[in-house]
């Protein structure tokens, strides 16, 4: 009877648990999170603009920000919403550091590509990690180091940099946005990027902001961007 009750706690106390529901692992195949969880985090297929990505609900192919004042960058794409299991999924990449969701989250970029966009590229550009805080672990590069080897395109991670430490940007107002980013990226030699096809990799797009500031940088040398993020704010 006592072993039975100490292979009980064992299972469901000591068994590693998924972070984003907290139900017990029990496939080979599971790790950090479930399966079932797994699941729910589908690529986005719903009608959206073919310029910054946001999800469409009246006809035509553009929304109507992007009619009236186009973003500088040639496309966005995202995988999904930013919402639910993939929003837990990004912070928990992002803040707790967890080198081992890396694989997971750069197939999702690969399936993106190669769904929504399949084209050739010259150069693979990570923007910047920088939340405010230093940190040890840059979790867009290290995606995209994965991408750059799968999917055959050079990576170049060390021409734009974050020159200026900046606030959070989630919470700010759209202006405080802009200016909370004005002078904070800079292309340490543009002549690289000069005339390129660049992939740009950010993990969420919320204003575009960020991606934005970015890509103004390129466009000057007269580089053709395209943004590829895992999940966009509706």
């Amino acid at each position: 009877m006592i072993k039975e009750l100490l292979s009980i706690v064992k299972l469901t106390v000591f068994q590693p648990r998924c972070k984003l529901c907290d139900n017990i692992l029990v496939h080979r195949n599971e790790e950090i999170i479930c399966n079932e969880c797994k699941s729910k985090i589908k690529i986005n297929l719903e009608p959206v603009c073919e310029k910054c990505g946001k999800l469409l609900h009246i006809n035509g192919n553009l929304c109507g920000e992007c009619l009236i004042n186009p973003p500088i960058f040639r496309k966005h794409i995202s995988y999904s919403i930013y919402e639910e299991e993939i929003k837990d999924l990004i912070l928990l990449y992002k803040y707790l550091e967890i080198e081992k969701l890396k694989k997971l989250i750069a197939n999702y970029y690969i399936e993106l590509f190669y769904r929504k966009v399949d084209e050739k590229f010259d150069l693979i550009i990570p923007v910047p990690s920088d939340d405010g805080r230093k940190r040890e672990y840059d979790h867009i590069l290290e995606v995209s180091k994965i991408l750059s080897k799968e999917l055959g395109i050079r990576l170049l991670n060390s021409n734009l940099k974050k020159i200026k430490k900046t606030l959070p940007q989630a919470g700010l107002s759209m202006e405080k946005r802009l200016n909370n980013l004005n002078g904070a990226f800079k292309l340490n030699n543009p002549v690289e990027v000069r005339g390129k096809k660049i992939l740009l990799i950010d993990d969420v797009y919320t204003t575009g902001t960020t991606v934005k500031k970015c890509t103004g940088l390129m466009k000057r040398v007269k580089a053709d961007v395209i943004v590829l993020t895992l999940a966009r704010s509706i």
